[in-house]
């Protein structure tokens, strides 16, 4: 079953998304900032991150950082920046540090979301 890290530290989206993702045959992961997911990554490698942008202790781009500096073969895993800005600045600088998207939380469903993870992930579970 994939594995979806999500680092995030709005909790009502952190539940509402971890059950949206279960339904659809996903394990989740949480972390509320970016100095604990660190901490996720070490304990188990995820399949898919979805990583918020603005965060205490150690932001999304600080995160990224972080990641590459000192796990650089996890810097291969998806990561899906998630944030309620459409900053382009954050959106070029996650370009460059390889995030796969970026998606305004207040635009997008819970199902489209899902839809992204799918997209790397093949779809764990097939709808009836």
């Amino acid at each position: 079953m994939p594995k979806v890290l999500i680092i995030d530290d709005d909790m009502t989206f952190q539940t509402v998304m971890s059950a949206k993702l279960k339904e659809k045959g996903y394990e989740t992961d949480l972390a509320l900032n970016g100095a604990a997911g660190l901490l996720k990554m070490a304990e188990s490698r995820p399949d898919v991150i979805l990583l918020d942008i603005m965060m205490p202790k150690l932001d999304g781009i600080g995160f990224l950082k972080q990641l590459q500096a000192d796990r650089p073969s996890d810097t291969k895993i998806p990561v899906f920046i998630t944030s309620n800005l459409n900053d382009l600045d954050k959106v070029s600088e996650g370009a460059e540090l390889g995030v796969r998207g970026y998606i305004v939380k207040s635009d997008e469903s819970l199902d489209t979301i899902v839809s992204a993870i799918d997209s790397v992930c093949h779809s764990p579970k097939e709808e009836k």
